[in-house]
């Protein structure tokens, strides 16, 4: 597409681009996708009451985070296999960023390592996510591949104490590793287009895809043997094993998945300089609030001990006023650069960016100066 319309319209091309299986992998949530639904519905429901006549001129639409200042109240959230999205998608997504002036967020389970993101996009400030793994010394390893590639920021999901059984991935068998069935093979085979530009070329580069920031010689490919157990997810995952990465790392330490007013007073108990109230996209517990119900709570029980970020459901610039007028400092963007990415590549992307600060700068116009 020519330019980034919306969410939607990105969406749409995205779905005819995408394997079905990749495609239903982002877009869909768990069980009757329940919250999913409530995500939209709960955002739609967040009014601001606008005040007029207030004179001003380009509203300033910067914030700080951890003593860094960006150009706008985004971040481009972790999202697992980008790079499957589009040829080159992390890193697409990191120069995006870059140029926006606002942090990226790499995955654990990226297609590109984190030491080769810092090559490709120098001027991002790129945030590293981590799972625990049940084997702590592989997990001890990134974190100091991630501090050698310069990151400074650490994102700890802690809402994903176990996989989530989605039944529509176990149709599609879209998974690591992938399972090859006729349903696969044909969802596959009506989307040349995209085995063409995006698989080909990274299997002519480099072989299968796989999970860079695991081990050497252990990485999970798209195609192979399941995954080592030991890099299965941590078991049992507690507040202690939070305290074992704060010891861990000297950086600045964002505990992602936060819904509970109890469990954000523990995280600036336990030494956390951020949190990000989030349902993971409705796509881990089908009973979880909208992040937009609970985020006032939140940031009352925190009294600002920490940086309250927020995540999950923003599709507009409006949306992200919706949080930072609740309390949030910035917030994170899961599916929207996925689908802008899928859609225009990473021309998509920067034209996302763009058209969501020129959003979120029109719906400032309506705040008080004190408020925006």
């Amino acid at each position: 597409m020519a330019t980034f319309l919306s969410f939607d319209a990105a969406r749409c091309h995205a779905r005819r681009r995408l394997p079905r299986g990749l495609f239903d992998y982002i877009d869909r949530g768990v069980g009757e996708e329940a919250s999913l639904r409530a995500l939209r519905t709960r955002l739609d429901a967040a009014g601001i009451v606008p005040q007029v006549l207030q004179g001003r001129t380009g509203p300033d639409t910067g914030c700080t985070l951890f003593g860094q200042r960006y150009a706008a109240p985004f971040i481009i959230a972790p999202t697992a296999m980008a790079g499957l999205v589009h040829r080159q998608g992390e890193a697409a997504l990191a120069r995006a960023a870059g140029a926006a002036g606002i942090p990226f967020s790499l995955s654990t389970q990226s297609v590109s390592g984190v030491d080769d993101i810092a090559r490709a996009a120098p001027e991002t400030a790129i945030w590293m996510q981590i799972y625990l793994w049940r084997e702590l010394s592989f997990t001890e390893a990134l974190l100091a591949r991630a501090r050698n590639a310069g990151v400074r920021v650490l994102v700890m999901t802690v809402d994903t104490p176990a996989g989530s059984r989605k039944e529509w991935n176990l149709q599609s068998g879209f998974n690591m590793p992938f399972r090859i069935c006729a349903r696969s093979l044909t969802d596959l085979a009506l989307r040349p287009n995209w085995l063409a530009g995006v698989m080909l070329p990274q299997v002519l580069r480099g072989g299968i895809p796989q999970m860079d920031n695991y081990p050497e010689g252990m990485r999970p490919r798209l195609i192979g043997p399941p995954v080592d157990p030991r890099l299965s997810l941590m078991p049992g995952l507690n507040w202690d094993h939070v305290a074992w990465l704060r010891d861990r790392w000297s950086g600045t330490l964002i505990l992602k998945g936060i819904l509970s007013p109890d469990d954000a007073r523990r995280a600036a108990e336990a030494g956390a300089d951020g949190i990000v109230v989030s349902s993971h996209g409705a796509r881990n517990f089908d009973a979880a609030p909208a992040p937009i119900d609970v985020l006032p709570q939140i940031i009352s029980a925190v009294a600002g001990r920490l940086t309250v970020l927020a995540d999950s459901g923003v599709k507009r610039g409006l949306d992200v006023l919706r949080y930072t007028t609740r309390g949030a400092r910035s917030v994170m963007l899961g599916r929207l650069p996925l689908w802008a990415l899928a859609s225009g590549g990473e021309a998509g992307v920067h034209e996302m960016l763009a058209v969501l600060r020129t959003e979120y700068a029109e719906a400032l116009n309506y705040l008080p100066s004190a408020e925006a």
